[in-house]
Formats: C-alpha cells, sequence, structure tokens
C-alpha cells in the first residue's frame, strides 16, 4: 500500500485498465452486483476529503475508487429458478450465511490492486469513520446501500516508506498462516 503519493495524475487508459480489472472478479451466481464511484476531478476530491475529515497525505491521490456492493442485485438473481427461486433461503438477505455482496466486491478491489502495481501506479485501501451520511448523499448512492471502503490510487512519491503496524507488528509466518488437514 502506498501511503505517499505524487502529483502526477494518471493517464486515461492506465486509469481504465485498473478499472476494467474489477469486471473480471469472482461473483456469487456472476450477479455483478458492483458499482464503482471514481473521483478524479480535483474539485470532487477536495469535496471528498473535506466530508470525510481530511486526508493525512501530503499531497492526496490523484483518484479515488468508491466500491459499493448491491446486495438488492444478488437478493434478485437467487430468487430465479436456477438459484432457488423466490421462496429460496438465498432470496432473502438472512438467508446469506455470508454477504457475498460484499466478499466479491473486496475481491474486485483486491484485483484493482493488483492491476495498478502491474500498472506502476500505487494503490491503498483505507475506511473513513465520518461523514458517511454526507458522503452517499453527495454521491447520490441509492439508500440501504454503503461502500466497503474507499481505494486511493496515484503514482508513488519519492519519500514513500512503509509506517505504522505494517513496521512494528512482524509479518506472520506459513506455520502461524497454514494449517493442513485441521486446525
Amino acid at each position: 500500500m502506498v501511503h505517499e503519493f505524487d502529483p502526477r495524475p494518471i493517464p486515461p487508459d492506465v486509469l481504465e485498465r485498473i478499472l476494467e480489472s474489477a469486471l473480471h472478479a469472482p461473483s456469487a451466481g456472476f450477479s455483478q452486483g458492483l458499482a464503482l464511484i471514481v473521483l478524479d476531478d480535483p474539485d470532487r476530491l477536495k469535496w471528498f476529503w473535506e466530508t470525510v475529515g481530511g486526508s493525512q497525505f501530503g499531497f492526496p491521490p490523484p483518484v479515488i475508487v468508491i466500491p459499493i456492493p448491491d446486495k438488492r442485485v444478488y437478493l434478485e438473481r437467487y430468487s430465479r429458478p436456477d438459484k432457488g427461486g423466490p421462496d429460496g433461503e438465498l432470496a432473502k438477505e438472512g438467508g446469506w450465511p455470508v454477504k457475498f455482496w460484499d466478499i466479491d466486491a473486496a475481491m474486485a478491489c483486491m484485483l484493482m490492486l493488483l492491476k495498478a502495481v502491474d500498472e506502476g501506479v500505487g494503490g491503498w485501501f483505507f475506511g473513513y469513520t465520518q461523514g458517511e451520511p454526507e458522503l452517499l448523499e453527495g454521491l447520490g448512492v441509492p439508500q440501504g446501500l454503503r461502500p466497503i471502503g474507499v481505494l486511493a490510487f496515484g503514482y508513488k512519491a519519492p519519500g514513500d516508506r512503509k509506517a505504522g503496524s505494517s513496521v512494528t507488528i512482524p509479518r506472520h509466518t506459513m506455520d502461524d498462516l497454514v494449517h493442513r488437514g485441521r486446525w
């Protein structure tokens, strides 16, 4: 993850390839219930940072992408006969053991972050703690939908350094992570 961005804009074709990678993410039932709101206009970016409480960047990233999964699309898809029909458990929000609309959105985010690296662009996934009602209203997001986080894209500044918990907490080992056959 990049935390210090260079002011250079991302060329439109590079940004389009990053965004296009999200189309290839897994999607439960091929529901494809994801919307991406892209902010790359300086005035809209300024509004975004003011709405969510400011930027911690010296120079803010030139592109913000807000991934918004749409559970309604998943519920409709799973109400079709090939997925259980309108009376099937997954045709109702409470019937889902895991909210795959959020999982699928997260996978699309990871693909965009990986594509950004392939394109020589830095990326950062983050959350915000204030301003969500104003943000959703200002972006025209339909009632009941909300982002899973925010992606920032831009070129890495020469002075960018790892900071925070990625420096102070050691990465787990394979023995910590992998359990073969059982826990």
